[in-house]
């Protein structure tokens, strides 16, 4: 019978303590292929794509593909999680607290997010391992890039994946492994670009356009029109927000240039393209409305970043009663939930491979204050190896 108690655990104390932040997970690449083998898998069923080559960010390894082709019969499945971490997580140590995991590094996130989902498809490897090849084909993925945008599920290899192409996904991130996501809400990341005119900053500060008071002029705006934050409308509804901010040379010179990642998530592609048109007719304003003493204007300029589209599967959908009932044979009861946050399903599903995300434990996900709970991540562990035996 396979140890739910200890071997997940050794493998979590194992994974989270390696740095593998976006576009730098090549050591948790190497530390999975390395237990993976270790199980008996030869390397000629473990590949890496070049994921990296189409990331805004580069990157030093692409996504972790490992093929069991079982008896070549039925459908293939696959089973994903992706093994970066938030930069937060980078030095941290992992303790156990109770019935949970912390972080024992003050101030850092756990990076549980995601190496509980690498642990958990490490189980499924064990799984597959001890059937000898007696199942349909299965193919995990351990995804790059996940927390800058999906990029690495963007970018998947498709060709590498195996042959039939995959049926039904089977996704492990986030939190309580008895709510299934089936609907994911779509995003878009997009950078603006805001040239000021720089003059010095104290003989003649009049004949200059700041970018910040640009930027500050437009922030202001959508704040108090209600397009920051959480957006509730009659003609939809979504949220905006800017991440990074990054601009000027020195206190002596009227800031010349200022650049801002943001993003707008919506369930609705034309909403969330509603959402990024007003910031950008707000921040049009503010340059056309800001001129200099010697009626000089500053300039602004959108740009996309990585984007995915919402998704939302039938309650009927096979992957989803694959799920349930292999929930039940675990005495685990299951509610499908709709998620906010973006997920490596969404491209998943635009792959054209139907994607059910399960939870693996986790909660305060990118903070210090993040955990993991053990009981939960172990149920996540049992709930995947159900599902894998239950494909026959």
């Amino acid at each position: 019978m396979q140890d739910f108690e200890t071997q997940p655990v050794d493998d979590l104390f194992d994974l989270i303590p390696i740095e593998g932040p976006p576009a730098a997970e090549a050591a948790v690449a190497d530390r999975l292929r390395t237990a993976l083998v270790s199980l008996g898998i030869p390397e000629s069923a473990l590949c890496t794509d070049r994921a990296q080559d189409q990331s805004e960010y580069g990157g030093n390894t692409g996504n972790l593909i490992v093929r069991f082709d079982g008896h070549g019969r039925g459908e293939r499945w696959m089973f994903s999680t992706h093994m970066d971490t938030v930069p937060d997580a980078v030095g941290t140590r992992p303790r156990v607290e109770g019935d949970d995991i912390v972080s024992d590094v003050e101030g850092k996130a756990l990076g549980g997010d995601n190496r509980a989902g690498c642990a958990v498809l490490l189980q499924v490897a064990r799984s597959l391992v001890a059937r000898d090849g007696d199942h349909p084909a299965v193919t995990l993925v351990f995804f790059i890039q996940e927390e800058v945008g999906l990029v690495g599920a963007r970018g998947l290899d498709l060709d590498l994946v195996g042959s039939p192409r995959p049926s039904c996904a089977f996704n492990f991130d986030g939190g309580a492994p008895d709510e299934l996501v089936t609907a994911v809400i779509g995003t878009e990341r997009f950078v603006i670009d805001i040239e000021g005119i720089a003059v010095h900053a104290g003989s003649r500060p009049e004949q200059g356009v700041s970018a910040a008071t640009l930027a500050g002029i437009a922030i202001g705006e959508l704040q108090r029109e209600g397009w920051v934050g959480r957006i509730q409308r009659p003609e939809g509804e979504g949220s905006a927000n800017i991440g990074t901010i990054h601009g000027g040379t020195g206190t002596n010179v009227v800031m010349p240039h200022l650049n801002i990642l943001a993003e707008a998530r919506s369930h609705s592609p034309e909403f969330r393209r509603t959402i990024i048109d007003t910031w950008k007719a707000a921040f049009e304003r503010a340059v056309a409305t800001t001129p200099s003493s010697v009626d000089t204007r500053g300039a602004v300029a959108f740009s996309p970043g990585p984007t995915y589209e919402p998704f939302a599967l039938p309650d009927d959908a096979p992957v989803v009663r694959a799920v349930e009932a292999a929930a039940a044979k675990c005495g685990l009861e299951t509610r499908n939930v709709i998620n906010n946050g973006g997920m490596d399903a969404n491209w998943i599903v635009a792959h054209e491979i139907p994607a059910v995300t399960i939870g693996v434990g986790q909660s305060g996900a990118h903070t210090p204050q993040e955990r993991l709970n053990l009981p939960r991540f172990r149920t996540a562990c049992r709930l995947a190896v159900a599902i894998a035996d239950s494909h026959t």
